[in-house]
């Protein structure tokens, strides 16, 4: 038996797509049908903010029973889940991306030191100017989503990711997802008289961390300084995670959705610019 869910027209970073992948997930864990197509062929845009999303589903729907296959038409959106290796993973295949502007889809293991140069891969794309103190910081503030979604979200079916430099919209989005618990259930746990919104909200203040708490995702999250780089350089952090989405441009939302999902997606968009150099604020004289 199938089940075939079709995907929007576009898939862009906004409330309704956190809403369609939310709802997303919940069809696919509670469907009786053990084969789920998405049906890609009428969307011409798929972000690419959400491809380490749908790689983490497959391999969530692997663990329920359920098998997920993509219908595309050949179109910009096949081609890029191409590109980026996106495709590989679906059909299990060694096949490699091919486009030079991917930072290409992979399911990360912290003790593969493949994952240093992955990171630098990142900054490397960075269309930005950096001292060697503030890229360094952004390593660590990077390598630390990356600790702790493997090691602290209780992500028992892998953590994804997948990123791309646009050179027509100028700007570098990168994203990392995991398939546990979720940042603002591992602080109810904790704290039951917090909402979800309330739980993200403390998680993502400086100073907070769940060391206060016996277990959990530790220190922030390591994502203060990147709020701070964000608004300075005109970006995006998005953080879609149980049943709250968090957007950090110049200014800061989160919103309720209406579907809980497992696990916790995090998308850093940096904007080109070339005119600056990126320092920490004790560099400066």
């Amino acid at each position: 038996m199938e089940k075939i869910i079709t995907v929007p027209l576009a898939l862009n970073i906004n409330e309704d797509a956190y809403q369609f992948l939310g709802k997303l997930q919940y069809d696919v864990y509670s469907c009786k049908e053990n084969v789920v197509i998405l049906d890609f062929r009428q969307c011409i845009f798929s972000h690419a903010a959400f491809t380490a999303y749908f790689g983490a589903l497959k391999s969530l729907a692997q663990k329920w029973g359920k098998d997920v296959v993509f219908y595309t038409a050949d179109n910009n959106v096949r081609r890029y889940f191409l590109d980026s290796g996106l495709y590989s993973h679906f059909s299990q295949s060694t096949g490699m991306h091919r486009n030079k502007n991917s930072i290409p889809f992979t399911k990360v293991n912290l003790d593969d030191e493949s994952l240093i140069d992955y990171i630098g891969n990142i900054l490397d794309l960075a269309p930005i100017t950096l001292s060697e103190k503030c890229r360094d910081l952004l390593f660590k503030n990077i390598y630390e989503i990356f600790s702790n979604a493997v090691e602290h979200s209780h992500s028992q079916y892998g953590v994804f990711a997948c990123g791309h430099w646009m050179p027509h919209k100028k700007k570098l989005v990168f994203s990392v997802c995991d398939t546990g618990t979720g940042i603002s259930r591992t602080i109810k746990q904790k704290d039951a008289s917090l909402s979800s919104v309330q739980a993200l909200d403390w998680a993502l203040k400086r100073g907070n961390s769940t060391k206060q708490l016996s277990d959990g995702v530790p220190r922030g999250l390591g994502l203060s300084d990147l709020k701070a780089f964000i608004k300075l350089n005109n970006g995006d952090l998005n953080i879609f995670t149980n049943d709250v989405y968090y957007k950090c441009s110049v200014t800061e939302k989160i919103t309720s959705l209406q579907y809980d999902i497992l696990g916790t997606l995090i998308t850093l968009t940096i904007t080109a610019d070339y005119n600056h150099v990126y320092i920490l604020r004790e560099e400066r004289s």
